[in-house]
């Protein structure tokens, strides 16, 4: 984003290399923060995603995650990262992955209180709310269209 000291810097990593940084942000915000269960957040895919990491200088602040079949997930920020352009800065690179991926489109399971974040970045719903780990969510996709 710039070169500040304090600035986000985004990096698409594996999560090989950076599961320690991509777990503890995960823990902190899905099993610490929402109580979801570990064994709905632990699903043994990770290693078969790609992952944005988001860091203000060397801490690790947000991550998100892109599946094989284009679903956007794990999508956490930390409380004190909220508002501040670090989720938007963290989807916008996984759509840029997914299109330099080569989908055609994508799409989220958004909890119900963060459907109007993903609406703001062109997700549209589709279907009828559900509840996953207990909480409401939304299927929302976002067409994908290549460069001219």
């Amino acid at each position: 984003m710039s070169n500040e000291p304090d600035a986000i810097t985004l990096q698409v990593v594996s999560w090989n290399e950076a599961s320690n940084a991509l777990g503890s942000l995960r823990r902190t915000v899905f099993i610490e923060e929402q109580g979801v269960p570990r064994d709905v957040e632990w699903d043994g895919r990770d290693a078969e995603c790609r992952h944005v990491l988001a860091l203000r200088g060397d801490q690790p602040v947000g991550c998100g995650r892109l599946m094989p079949d284009g679903k956007i997930g794990r999508m956490a920020v930390l409380a004190s990262e909220r508002g501040r352009g670090v989720g938007a800065a963290v989807l916008q690179r996984l759509v840029e992955l997914a299109r330099e991926c080569g989908f055609e489109r994508v799409y989220v399971h958004a909890q119900q209180h963060a459907a109007p974040f993903y609406s703001r970045a062109g997700f549209v719903p589709r279907g009828a709310t559900f509840e996953e780990a207990g909480i409401p969510h939304t299927t929302m996709h976002l067409a994908l269209t290549t460069p001219a």
